[in-house]
């Protein structure tokens, strides 16, 4: 993930802020002539018919290449959305594994008491099966003994050869005695007999038992396997989504990056310094706090005054890397700007990157007209070329622009496209309020710092 977002903040400063879909009259659907014919169109800076022309269709290209980037970035916060939810159905599924080993762990317990059960069982069977076997044969050779003497009763001739009543007496009760033997003899194989089904359906019942745990654990491994293959399957199709994503996304910026690149600049004369950006304009207010006459608050830049509608010029040559529109006249304490990629308070706003003197500034406009602004993000803007007008937008209670200025370092137009890789912020990593105070070039603070635009422009 810090590819990613390492990725996204290197185009933050090209993306932030595009104000909406823009129009276009020409057709450009042949890109091929197009490409043609404005082959190192940048030498003709100025108004000349092919200039305005190329101009406006490499706002196209530009224009065309940050709506597929956003629509890339769209796709790829929705992959991680789904790769999150996919992480936490997965750590569900994990739980979900874990609860089915501690099942199967306790279905493995219960069969091994249940095979030792079984086991013990079977030889209790085994006993009673012998026990029932030397009963049946004890109560086959009684009933053998009793038929080989019954010529009529046997009983009764034991009976009659008593010598007197009292023999026939003691014969009576020893009878009884026999009777009773064999009547016990015969329940007890009864109840054996009965003990041993009993154990033999306990048997069966038992292995139809264990026979269904194994099923079950054999079940709930196979289910571990299947959501286990589905844990890996989904974490590497959703990453594989990302990765290509992320390489689209990376070569879409990379085409966007070659729209803004040194032989962008060829053919450019180098500014030996900066112009005037509003001719005619008073400084109403200066750096680094307004007069006392305004409450004395820090105030980062210049109050330019001048009449709404007055044109506003490129500085210096350079590339526009913020155009914030859709603030209509302001008032005080009016936050608009923000909402349309620029900063709170500020209105319609313009972020530059430009060369002056064999170094690199940044400069911004801020309170222009609404819809004045004649330039887009990656556009190269000439020195003098008209790219904007004043306006009241914003915390504002009258026609001006508040301008500010940083020093970036040292380089010509060819060292433009370097500094636009910087992951700068919409201050150029300076800072707002006090924190901004200790970032003043003239206090010795190194690039980025900030300038007086008065001693500038």
């Amino acid at each position: 993930m810090k590819k990613i977002l390492g990725l996204i903040l290197t185009v933050f400063i090209l993306l932030t802020g595009f104000p909406g879909e823009a129009v276009y009259a020409e057709d450009y659907s042949d890109s091929e002539y197009w490409d043609n014919y404005c082959a190192g169109y940048k030498s003709d800076a100025g108004n000349t018919e092919r200039y305005q022309a190329c101009t406006s269709y490499n706002a196209y290209k530009i224009n065309n290449s940050k709506n597929t980037i956003s629509n890339l970035q769209d796709h790829l916060n929705e992959l991680k959305n789904d790769l999150a939810a996919a992480q936490k159905a997965l750590n569900e599924y994990v739980a979900s594994i874990e609860q089915l080993q501690v099942e199967i762990d306790a279905l493995n317990a219960d069969i091994g008491e249940l095979e030792v059960k079984i086991e013990e069982l079977a030889k209790e069977i085994a006993v009673k099966e012998a026990e029932v076997e030397v009963l049946n044969n004890r109560v086959i050779d009684r009933m053998a003994a009793a038929q080989s003497t019954m010529h009529f009763n046997p009983y009764l001739d034991f009976l009659l050869g008593a010598a007197n009543f009292e023999d026939m007496l003691r014969r009576g009760y020893g009878l009884d005695a026999i009777m009773e033997s064999d009547e016990q003899m015969r329940n007890e194989l009864k109840d054996t007999i009965d003990s041993l089904e009993k154990d033999k359906a306990t048997l069966n019942a038992d292995k139809e038992l264990l026979d269904a745990q194994k099923s079950a654990v054999e079940s709930k491994q196979q289910e571990i396997v299947v959501l286990r293959n589905f844990q890996a399957d989904i974490i590497e199709k959703t990453n594989a989504d990302i990765d290509a994503t992320l390489s689209n996304l990376e070569e879409e910026y990379q085409n966007y990056s070659n729209l803004v690149n040194s032989s962008d600049f060829d053919g450019l004369p180098n500014d030996e310094g900066f112009i005037r950006p509003i001719p005619g304009a008073s400084i109403s207010a200066g750096v680094w706090h307004y007069p006392a006459s305004f409450g004395g608050g820090i105030h980062l830049g210049v109050d330019y005054a001048v009449s709404k509608g007055t044109t506003i010029v490129a500085p210096a040559t350079g590339v526009v890397i913020i155009a914030a529109n859709g603030c209509g006249d302001g008032w005080l304490g009016n936050t608009c700007g923000y909402q349309y990629g620029g900063e709170i308070y500020g209105g319609n706003q313009l972020y530059l990157i430009v060369s002056a003197g064999g170094s690199i500034y940044g400069v911004i406009f801020c309170h222009l007209l609404l819809n004045s602004i004649t330039v887009s993000e990656g556009d190269i803007v000439v020195q003098g070329q008209s790219i904007a007008k004043v306006g009241s937008s914003g915390n504002s209670t009258g026609p001006h622009s508040h301008v500010e200025l940083f020093y970036l370092g040292e380089g010509d137009l060819a060292d433009i496209p370097d500094y636009l890789n910087n992951n700068y912020t919409k201050s150029f990593n300076c800072g707002w309020g006090s924190t901004a105070l200790r970032r003043l070039c003239e206090n010795g603070v190194g690039a980025p710092c900030r300038l007086n635009p008065a001693s500038y422009l």
